[in-house]
This record gives structure tokens, C-alpha cells and sequence, in this order.
């Protein structure tokens, strides 16, 4: 009797686990993510600041459709810095916008000197570069 409470539980685990692992509805499975780079189409900010004094610099950039958001910026290590805002697409069900968003970046330098930042403008290796000039306090 006790071997046969056994395997009906071990049953009973066995298809629970089938039936949690495998939906009847595969066809509502459908998930559409994606994340990426998005390219800069422009940028504003001062030209120069002080050492350890932190700039704003506004990246303005485009998402592809209306299932797009503002992840975060991105930024390389090093000089020249390359600085990339990430965008999210979350949805399946999106219409084409020309969407035009505006996110800070903020700026500090350890050191006096000149600061090249590039902002990806497009597919292909061009850029939109801003040079900050630091001095000492």
C-alpha cells in the first residue's frame, strides 16, 4: 500500500511539472523585446567647465516606434569617450513614430585638459563630437 502512495504522488508531481512546463495556449506565448543603441541627432551643452564641476549636456536622439523607451546612457572607457543612449522596445503590436527624446548626460572632469565626447549619429562609424575644455579652479 505504501508503494503505491509512492508512485501515485511521484505521478502527480511528474504531470504538475509537465503541465506548469508546457502551455496549451502556445500561440499567446508571444513575447517582442528588444534593446539597443539609439543614434544622437544632436547635442547641447557648454563647451567648458572647471575641474570636478559636473555639465549637462542634452542628447537628443529618435526612437523607431511607438513600443520604444529611454533605458539609460552608456558611455565608453577612455578618451575620446563614446556616449550611447540605450533605448528599450517592448511590445509587438507597435506603430512607426518619429519620436524625438531629450536625455541629460552629465559630464565631470577629474582633470584640466580638453575632453572629446562622441555621440553616434548613425549606422555607419560617424560621429557628432563635443569638445570640453576643463581648467583649474
Amino acid at each position: 500500500m505504501k508503494n503505491i502512495k509512492l508512485k501515485f504522488l511521484a505521478l502527480v508531481i511528474i504531470i504538475a511539472g509537465i503541465t506548469a512546463a508546457c502551455s496549451l495556449d502556445g500561440d499567446n506565448d508571444t513575447t517582442c523585446y528588444s534593446s539597443g543603441y539609439a543614434f544622437t541627432t544632436s547635442v547641447s551643452g557648454p563647451d567648458s567647465t572647471v575641474v570636478n564641476r559636473p555639465i549637462t549636456i542634452n542628447l537628443n536622439f529618435k526612437l523607431d516606434n511607438s513600443c520604444g523607451s529611454f533605458n539609460r546612457i552608456a558611455e565608453s572607457n577612455g578618451y575620446p569617450k563614446d556616449i550611447f543612449p540605450i533605448v528599450e522596445y517592448n511590445g509587438c503590436d507597435c506603430t512607426t513614430t518619429a519620436t524625438t527624446l531629450t536625455k541629460p548626460y552629465i559630464f565631470t572632469a577629474p582633470a584640466a585638459g580638453s575632453y572629446v565626447l562622441r555621440f553616434q549619429k548613425d549606422a555607419t562609424p560617424a560621429y557628432i563630437t563635443k569638445t570640453i575644455v576643463v581648467t583649474a579652479q
